[in-house]
């Protein structure tokens, strides 16, 4: 139970950030796109992205990288944060359709 509880205490010192930095790099890239989806998708987006910028956060924060670098990890995570769900959702799909393919007896 130790390093859940010292994750939740990393993420209350400082990995807060991170969803919005995910969420940043979402907005930018609805910004700068002509997309005409309606303000509740675009806030679905939004919120997907910071998610998933979290996720990645909680997958590498121990990693001995440079923060910059960190910090560019999740703001890329947030601007394709639907294409990485989309293709998890498309393995899932392709996975359930054959299970034999993937796994070998």
């Amino acid at each position: 139970m130790e390093p859940e509880k010292s994750l939740i205490r990393e993420f209350l010192n400082g990995g807060w950030i991170i969803p919005l930095i995910g969420a940043a790099s979402m907005l930018a890239r609805l910004l700068s796109t002509n997309d005409r989806s309606g303000i509740v998708c675009q806030l679905k987006k939004i919120f997907v992205a910071s998610l998933t910028s979290t996720i990645m956060w909680a997958l590498i924060h121990d990693l001995h990288l440079l923060d910059l670098h960190k910090a560019v990890i999740y703001g890329i995570t947030g601007v394709i944060s639907p294409e990485i769900i989309q293709g998890i959702v498309n393995l899932g799909k392709r996975f359930s359709n054959n299970p034999d393919k993937f796994i070998k007896k």
